[in-house]
């Protein structure tokens, strides 16, 4: 269903019942990510997946950064009922509940952040991100969304994916596929890791409890989340073996078994 905050309408999913988990995907993702491991998840709860700025039936609808997502999300789980939530997101998803938690820190119980990080430290970094950024939106609008994709799929941060069962990797592709490039163009300028806040120096701000997980393969984001894990208050970090970027598609079942853990 569409559910309206402001002038944008996002794109929701709302099942079950019980604690209120909401799901975050990552760039190029969809209410479909998550699939996989939920099937293996043993656990009643409510889950609110919502379609980011740019991504899949949300579609585009303008520029949308970090802090007016966020905001956005305040009003759709409003509408929702909801008062507050435990949050799990991926990469652009793990940005953005990390956010949340630090704008609307009475809304988040918990927070599960795979492959995320905090932004970047430093303004030389955002400029040069935001370069990089802005060449991959121009990618997008120049040469359409199959060429993107074909490119996305060759960069280092997925090696690991090479080794997934042709099933998973060929709906993978198509979710990937099934954006629009003005979509993802818009997301790339207003919510990548150059244009949203540095919260590198807030996270001892953040209330909630958090888990931090990340690939054995993922060197990146390894560095990052065992920096983040020191300078959280209420964090603990878990590695799991034989993965990289996208824990919860390469190891399904074993993402399912820390995500139970973590909700008892």
């Amino acid at each position: 269903m569409f559910i309206k905050a402001e002038d944008r309408s996002y794109w929701v999913e709302d099942t079950g019942s019980g604690p209120v988990w909401l799901m975050l995907h990552g760039f190029t993702g969809s209410a479909h990510t998550f699939n996989e491991f939920l099937n293996y998840v043993n656990r009643d709860c409510r889950l609110i997946k919502i379609e980011l700025p740019g991504h899949a039936r949300t579609g585009p609808i303008g520029t949308v950064s970090m802090e007016r997502f966020c905001f956005d999300l305040s009003l759709i789980l409003g509408n929702l009922g909801v008062e507050n939530v435990n949050i799990l997101g991926y990469s652009l998803g793990g940005r953005s509940a990390l956010s949340f938690a630090l704008l609307y820190p009475d809304k988040v119980n918990s927070l599960i952040l795979e492959s995320a990080s905090p932004g970047l430290p430093s303004e030389v970094e955002q400029i040069e991100r935001r370069r990089k950024d802005q060449q991959l939106a121009d990618l997008l609008l120049q040469k359409g969304i199959k060429s993107f994709v074909e490119y996305w799929e060759t960069i280092p941060l997925f090696d690991s994916l090479k080794y997934l069962p042709e099933k998973r990797k060929r709906i993978l592709r198509e979710e990937r596929l099934s954006h629009s490039a003005e979509g993802l163009a818009e997301s790339l300028i207003g919510m990548g890791t150059g244009t949203q806040p540095s919260w590198w120096k807030k996270l001892n701000k953040v209330k909630a409890s958090v888990l931090l997980v990340t690939g054995q393969q993922d060197e990146k984001f390894r560095a990052i989340n065992q920096l983040m894990e020191q300078k959280l208050t209420n964090a603990r970090w878990v590695e799991v073996e034989r993965a990289g970027h996208t824990v919860h598609l390469e190891k399904p079942r074993v993402f399912a078994k820390i995500v139970e853990k973590f909700m008892i």
